[in-house]
């Protein structure tokens, strides 16, 4: 079985569990997921099975789309409401936060728009020596983690509303590969002066996956999973397409170059391969007229 699918991942679960119960439901044995949510965020998680494994790295270069609560008055080790309190406002503060508006957080929001350094979380999936920083973190040891360059595309501010738990403005966020929406939530409401965290999170979109299109873990154990396993041209959407002829499939499959002369190069050189008789054969890359398989899905 060979295709990606639009998965909504519950809360409570990793990515890595989820993408296992499809694994379990689709009898597949090469099952792998698209890029990880925490465990306490839900949304688009999309699993890959078969040979669409190996796009893996095409969705690196996808755009996310994220819906974020950020929290006011209290921080956290973990920087979501799910870790232990390290900081609470002093009662001097609150009167102060009592007055802060959305106009101000849009405005301190504006800042983090394009591309930023960006610092890990420690409680992250970042591997430090072959150990993953929670796991660091956890036994209370330091890691060192970096500030990477991370594009956030836009932030949106939709409100600000008193909460159960304290103030909250709920975020919308377009970033790519990277982005750690805890961390962005924390350093927005550093910028306004307050401690804050993350206290929910929804993956809405990731690239052309949808949430409004996702299917649960239960609709694929009650239904056929063949249904929902979408093709894995559905990612590659705006890459240049090539159809080869009856020969030059042949040669292609077998690994011989096949001339590309004018073929589009608009997206550095790669281009979505298909047979003559119109069935997707991979990525391959055009060097020097000649086309090669890059990533073959044959």
């Amino acid at each position: 079985m060979n295709g990606i699918v639009n998965l909504f991942k519950p809360a409570g679960m990793t990515s890595f569990s989820a993408a296992a119960a499809v694994r379990r439901i689709s009898g597949e044995r090469k099952c792998g997921h698209g890029g990880t949510l925490d465990p306490e965020a839900t949304g688009v998680l999309p699993v890959l099975l078969g040979k669409a494994t190996r796009l893996s790295d095409v969705f690196l270069g996808l755009h996310k789309t994220y819906r974020a609560t950020l929290r006011f008055g209290a921080a956290y080790d973990t920087l979501d409401v799910w870790g232990n309190v390290t900081e609470t406002l002093a009662d001097g503060e609150r009167q102060r936060l009592s007055g802060l508006t959305i106009d101000e957080i849009r405005a301190a929001a504006k800042g983090f728009e394009g591309q930023i350094l960006q610092a890990p979380p420690a409680y992250s999936a970042l591997k430090i020596g072959g150990v993953p920083a929670y796991k660091l973190a956890r036994k209370g040891e330091t890691a060192d983690l970096q500030a990477r360059k991370v594009n956030i595309y836009s932030i949106e501010v939709n409100d600000f509303i008193d909460g159960p738990g304290g103030p909250e403005a709920t975020l919308t966020v377009e970033c790519g590969r990277g982005t750690y929406i805890r961390t962005l939530c924390r350093d927005i409401a550093a910028a306004l002066g307050f401690p804050g965290a993350m206290s929910s999170l929804v993956r809405t979109a990731y690239g052309p996956l949808c949430a409004e299109n996702a299917v649960t873990l239960q609709t694929l154990s009650n239904g056929s999973i063949s249904e929902s396993v979408l093709p894995c041209d559905v990612i590659l959407d705006g890459y240049p397409k090539l159809e080869l002829s009856l020969t030059e499939t042949e040669d292609y499959r077998c690994g011989r170059p096949v001339k590309a002369e004018g073929a589009d190069q608009s997206r550095g050189g790669d281009i979505c391969v298909y047979s003559d008789e119109g069935s997707l054969l991979g990525i391959g890359s055009v060097s020097g007229g000649f086309l090669k398989s890059r990533i073959s899905l044959n």
